[in-house]
Order: C-alpha cells, then sequence, then structure tokens
C-alpha cells in the first residue's frame, strides 16, 4: 500500500493529537537502529543504485512522438540529468581531496591539542557545508529534469523505454540526496513514485531497503510526538518493505528472509 505524501504532510502537522502508553514508548525508544543493524548499509552489488550512477546516451525517440516538442524536452532533462551526475561527482572529488589535504597542514600556533581539536572541527563544518550546498545545487537540476518530462503527455512516449529509464534515473539520484537530507518523507514519497514506474523498479531490493529504514525514522517521529495512529501505521508500512526487501535480496529460501520474518513476526 502506498502511503500518500499529502497525507503524511497533514498528519504530521496534527501530531500530538494521540499519546503512545510509556510500554510502547520505552520499548521502541530503546531500538531506535534497529531496522540498519539487520539490513545491508549499501545497494547491492551491481545495482543501479551503486555509487556510479547511470548516464543515458540522448536516444532518438521521434518515432513515438506526435507532439514536436517532446523530443527537445527529453533531451533537455537528460542534459540536466548528466549534469546533476557531473555536478556531484566533480564537486565531490574536490570536497575530498581538500578534506584530505587539511589533514595535512601544520599550524604552528595551534600549540595544545584542543585548539587543532577545534580547528579540525571548524574544519569538518566547513566541509560538511560545502557538500550540503553540493547536494542542493544537484537537487535543483534533477528537479529541473523533472518538470521537464512532466510537460511531455504524449501517452506513448510516457510508456516508452527511453522516458521510463530517464525518469527512473533522474527519481534514484533525487532519492539518494534526500535521504543523505534526512528528509525522510521526500525519500518515502520519491521512491514509491519510482516503483510505480515499472514493475522492474519495485523488484528492486534498495527502494523496500529505503523505505524500511525512512518508515522507521518516521515511527520514531511519531512516538516522540506522541501519535498512537501514526506509530502503528509507520511500524506495519517499515516491516512490509523489511520483508519485501528480504524476499528480493535474500530470497524467499534463504535463512536471512526468516530471521527477518521471525523478527517481524514477532512485532519488530
Amino acid at each position: 500500500m502506498k502511503f500518500p505524501s499529502l497525507f503524511l504532510a497533514i498528519s504530521l502537522f496534527f501530531l500530538g493529537s494521540y499519546s503512545l502508553s510509556s510500554k510502547d514508548t520505552k520499548q521502541t525508544v530503546s531500538t531506535e537502529t534497529r531496522v540498519e543493524s539487520i539490513l545491508p548499509s549499501t545497494p547491492e552489488s551491481g545495482s543501479p543504485w551503486g555509487e556510479d550512477s547511470k548516464k543515458l546516451e540522448t536516444i532518438p525517440i521521434l518515432n513515438l512522438i506526435d507532439e514536436k516538442n517532446s523530443q527537445k524536452r527529453w533531451q533537455d532533462a537528460n542534459k540536466e540529468y548528466a549534469s546533476a551526475i557531473d555536478l556531484f561527482e566533480l564537486g565531490k572529488k574536490n570536497i575530498d581531496k581538500n578534506r584530505e589535504d587539511s589533514k595535512k597542514e601544520v599550524y604552528y600556533e595551534d600549540r595544545y591539542e584542543w585548539q587543532k581539536q577545534i580547528r579540525r572541527e571548524n574544519k569538518e563544518k566547513e566541509f560538511q557545508k560545502q557538500t550540503f550546498d553540493l547536494r542542493s545545487q544537484t537537487v535543483a537540476k534533477l528537479v529541473k529534469g523533472m518538470n521537464l518530462l512532466d510537460k511531455i503527455e504524449n501517452p506513448k512516449v510516457k510508456e516508452s523505454a527511453p522516458y521510463l529509464d530517464l525518469k527512473s534515473g533522474i527519481y534514484r539520484e533525487y532519492i539518494k540526496h534526500q535521504e543523505a537530507f534526512k528528509n525522510y518523507l521526500q525519500v518515502i514519497d520519491f521512491t514509491h513514485r519510482y516503483m510505480e514506474l515499472s514493475s522492474k523498479n519495485e523488484a528492486e531490493a534498495e527502494p523496500h531497503r529505503l523505505l524500511a529504514l525512512s518508515y522507521e525514522k518516521m515511527e520514531q517521529t511519531a512516538i516522540k510526538s506522541k501519535n498512537q495512529e501514526l506509530y502503528y501505521e509507520f511500524k506495519e508500512l517499515k516491516k512490509k518493505h523489511l520483508l519485501r526487501f528480504a524476499e528480493i535480496h535474500y530470497g524467499q529460501d534463504s535463512k536471512e528472509y526468516a530471521a527477518i520474518e521471525e523478527k517481524v513476526g514477532k512485532d519488530f
């Protein structure tokens, strides 16, 4: 079941209208990172969600198009997608290089360890801000690409492989950055959109891993806000996608799937 993003946003506005029992709160808060402890921390090998983002070549789809602007919009969206990937990859390499170079710098005026520690912390804050700004610029390009694709209305084009592959790629990159921003509502919303694009997308393990993690974060938010209704809603959705991930990633006949199924059965 898809959990509508609008209902999520509205419901969170009214968090606090219900209350959890102290027993429920204690049990859940004490295991805040339990999903992370049983799931892989990175996508599986060969997944399109891996570190190396996949670019698409310009593909002629004119034979599918009745409206003359569709081809240009697809090409412009693809340029934004490729540009977003290049921008982030190059920017991240530069930030990482500068971070490593800063470790080699010596400041003779720093006589005490606490002075050195403060300088290191300030430097790291600077690098984190640069990364945040870089992600924001990248997301802006991805959103521009989404908007260009959304202007294509021809049904044949919207069902074509080039259109679906490009939209899937843009969504994947957008979701990765939203997860890094800890914008879990956006992760949930766009991961569901991603899976709805094709059965192939739904059959990937990574979207379900991301949803299980994100729904657990929202479950914790519901606990803190004492919203019992959303707490149980998020909990069930977390368990659903946890099982689906295990089914795809490990296989239903695997020991790993059986172990996760047992945890879910015990109201994990």
